[in-house]
């Protein structure tokens, strides 16, 4: 009876993992190494990247192990006040809408009514959910860093290439160590994987450029925007935010409510006239690159701007963050770059695998793209390397790819190596080529990526049209998707009455 019991309960295994029954999930294990059956994956980061490895591995019959540092879900969408490590603030709403933030598997918003640009809360809600609906919450220790990966590179991974093609390539397993936090031991934990994701983010090292002159004639106060939180503290001050992108222009438009003046720099400000006079929107100033700072606390920015002023309290850089990987080192055994201020991983194909080892792979590093969905599908393409797909190219193209690509300066040109993972309008090709890869691409995916691609064309439109710092109404731009022809509706939310956003009207 107890044989009977030990081999029910073998086929029960075997069949899970074997055969998924979620249509998400189409591709077979032919090729993998029997002693696969069992593979052990484990993943760095709970963050939104994290739970949706986690949702793609465990969907797919392999259970995740899943390292958190925190002590709770949501990673970066996590909001706690007053923090100074976290880039999240009390006041942030989502700059894309919601029904293109979402999970493929997990839709969010649609109906036309509620907002679609969200607040971090409802962000953090809607991962909650996606980690309860999916059951994740199983895989995942919190509380838990991991301090080093080494790759093992005399032994091989459960994943490494079978059969004919597989020539004399072998992807090594991956030893992680980590350390809970509230332990008094300094004692690491470590075990031995077949493949790890790493899926920590990129929000966690700001970036502050080097600005002439700063540290030597500026009297105020030098923060990040990783550090800003309540706009309040800015009373009466005069503040300048370096960096025009999606924070800055926020950041300004909420501490000019409290701010005597804000001056947003920006290496995209329009061209200057009337004598080099700034663009002006209420107190906000717009003016070009900030080039130095001079005796007497005297800003001078660029382009033949005709204001240096001498009178700005605090300096906030809204320049971004450096991608950071404390657990790679020397002691990895790992060709591996990631120098602070170039924001270049090498070498990876694809923006996602180690060109020399794909069983090792970085989840997210793409920027200006639907962070989730690309979550998602790169998982999916990573999953089923996992089960046998193979359609990766040879180490050696691999290799030779990840240089070329490393070397570009990114997808549109003149290019700079800090654009090496911008994708922008680029997205839509690599998203396809992900669900290619994944045996997911079809009319119903097709359907989905040009869904996202025409709500995301329309909301960047409608953004780039406004005053950078000044009221934000495209934020109240409510859509509905509408997969079918490839197209959306968008209503103009209007519970709350604001003489600045128009009544309802529909667009398609």
């Amino acid at each position: 009876m107890r044989i009977s019991i030990k081999v029910v309960l073998v086929v029960i295994s075997l069949t899970y993992f074997l055969v998924s029954s979620d249509a998400f999930s189409r591709n077979s294990l032919e090729g993998i190494s029997m002693s696969a059956v069992t593979p052990k994956v484990a993943v760095i980061g709970g963050g939104a990247a994290g739970l949706a490895a986690a949702r793609v591995l465990s969907r797919n019959g392999i259970r995740p192990v899943v390292f958190e540092k925190d002590a709770a879900s949501g990673g970066v969408w996590r909001h706690i006040s007053g923090a100074k490590t976290r880039p999240m603030y009390k006041g942030l709403r989502t700059n894309l809408p919601r029904e293109i933030m979402a999970y493929r598997e997990k839709p969010w918003g649609g109906d036309g009514e509620g907002r679609s640009y969200v607040t971090h809360q409802d962000v953090a809600r809607y991962l909650q959910d996606y980690e309860k609906q999916f059951d994740l919450g199983q895989f995942i220790s919190y509380g838990t860093q991991v301090t080093q990966l080494t790759v093992n590179t005399d032994t091989s991974s459960s994943f490494s290439p079978q059969g004919d093609n597989a020539g004399d390539e072998q992807w090594p397993q991956i030893t992680l160590e980590w350390k809970e936090h509230g332990s008094t031991s300094e004692q690491s934990s470590s075990d031995t994987f077949d493949a790890v994701c790493v899926c920590n983010g990129h929000f966690a090292a700001p970036s502050i450029p080097n600005l002439p002159g700063l540290k030597e004639h500026f009297r105020g106060q030098i923060m990040h925007s990783v550090e800003y939180d309540d706009p309040a503290q800015f009373e009466g001050q005069t503040v300048l935010c370096v960096g025009g992108r999606a924070s800055g222009a926020d950041l300004a438009r909420e501490i000019s409510m409290h701010a005597s003046q804000v001056y947003l720099s920006d290496t995209t400000c329009d061209p200057l006239t009337n004598g080099g006079q700034p663009h002006t929107s209420d107190n906000v100033l717009w003016v070009p690159r900030t080039m130095a700072v001079e005796e007497g606390s005297t800003i001078r920015f660029g382009d033949g701007c005709a204001v240096a002023p001498d009178n700005v309290d605090t300096i906030i850089f809204c320049s971004g963050y450096d991608y950071q990987f404390p657990f790679i080192n020397d002691q990895s055994c790992l060709d591996f770059q990631a120098i602070p201020g170039e924001r270049r991983i090498k070498p990876l194909y694809e923006q996602l695998w180690h060109a020399g080892y794909p069983n090792l792979a970085f989840v997210g590093l793409p920027h200006s793209v639907l962070p989730f969905p690309c979550f998602e599908l790169q998982m999916e393409a990573i999953v089923a390397q996992y089960k046998g797909a193979r359609n990766l190219p040879s180490k050696e193209e691999r290799l030779a790819a990840a240089e070329k690509d490393a070397n570009s300066g990114g997808p549109k040109p003149p290019g700079r190596i800090q654009n090496t993972h911008f994708l922008g309008g680029f997205q839509w090709d690599y998203f396809r080529t992900l669900a290619k890869m994944a045996n997911l691409y079809d009319d119903q995916m097709e359907s989905f990526i040009a869904t996202n691609k025409a709500i995301y064309d329309h909301a960047g439109k409608e953004r780039k049209t406004l005053f950078p710092g000044g009221p934000d109404t495209y934020r109240y731009n409510c859509y509905i998707r509408k997969d079918e022809d490839q197209s959306f509706e968008v209503h103009r939310y209007t519970e709350k009455k604001d003489s600045s956003v128009p009544d309802l009207n529909v667009e398609t």
